[in-house]
């Protein structure tokens, strides 16, 4: 089976994220700097990238939080850097539709984007408390990810994508969230996105084994994903963790 890579990058910094949103029922009050991250999947010839990214400094400060992003952290620049040019992507897989994930889908003019159909259509109309985190035309926004809805192909449950690359279902964070499982040199990686905000999500503590989002769409869902995902991977990367950039690319 076809192996690939997986690079993280760093398009941007959430500058006070509140840590109980990432890990439910705990860390109430501890803030940190918390990485927004665009994950690169290299094959021999396939260059897909998993989600896209949030909005400028300006937009993030006008509708949700503060971010940083420097000129380095742009998606375009970050991509470069990295020596891939956005024409050069052939895929973009969206893991769920929070603004932070998908906004950018419009700066890979060539690219198919793969979304969860159950994701979409949640996004359209998502409950009152989900609003922002959708830029919901209810709170008078646009949804950024519709202008390229003629790109979209709507998937429905699990599907293989590539030799080696899994779209998978993990709801719980949102109805509709997906995963990328990657075949690697050294097993299975799952790019688990919100899932798993931190590392410390799936490895839990003394008291719970894993430890769901403070953000979230149901519990039980959750827990079943839990149970799915271990029985699918060996490793798995987390949606905005510092400790993600330990390693410039996975497996390494």
């Amino acid at each position: 089976m076809e192996t690939y890579q997986i690079i993280p990058v760093n398009v941007g910094d959430f500058l006070s994220m509140e840590k109980s949103n990432l890990t439910y029922g705990l860390d109430a009050g501890h803030k940190f700097v918390a990485p927004i991250i665009m994950y690169l999947v290299k094959g021999k010839d396939k260059l897909i990238l998993v989600d896209t990214g949030a909005g400028d400094e300006e937009w993030a400060a006008k509708y949700h939080h503060p971010i940083r992003q420097s000129e380095r952290q742009k998606p375009i620049n970050a991509l470069k850097e990295v020596g891939v040019d956005p024409e050069d992507i052939e895929i973009v897989v969206n893991t769920h539709l929070h603004w932070d994930h998908c906004f950018n889908n419009a700066l890979f003019p060539k690219a198919k984007i793969y979304v969860q159909k159950k994701e979409m259509e949640y996004a359209i109309n998502p409950l009152p408390c989900h609003y922002v985190y959708y830029e919901s035309y209810h709170i008078g926004l646009y949804p950024q990810w519709l202008k390229s809805l003629d790109r979209i192909q709507a998937v429905e449950g699990d599907l293989n994508l590539l030799p080696g690359i899994d779209l998978v279902t993990i709801p719980g964070h949102t109805p509709g969230m997906q995963g990328v499982l990657v075949n690697t040199n050294d097993g299975k990686y799952l790019i688990a996105s919100d899932c798993l905000g931190m590392f410390e999500n799936w490895e839990g503590n003394e008291m719970y084994r894993h430890i769901p989002s403070g953000i979230h769409y149901s519990l039980p869902e959750y827990y079943k994903t839990f149970d799915k995902m271990e029985k699918i991977c060996d490793f798995v990367l987390p949606g905005h963790d510092p400790k993600v950039f330990v390693k410039k690319v996975y497996p390494g």
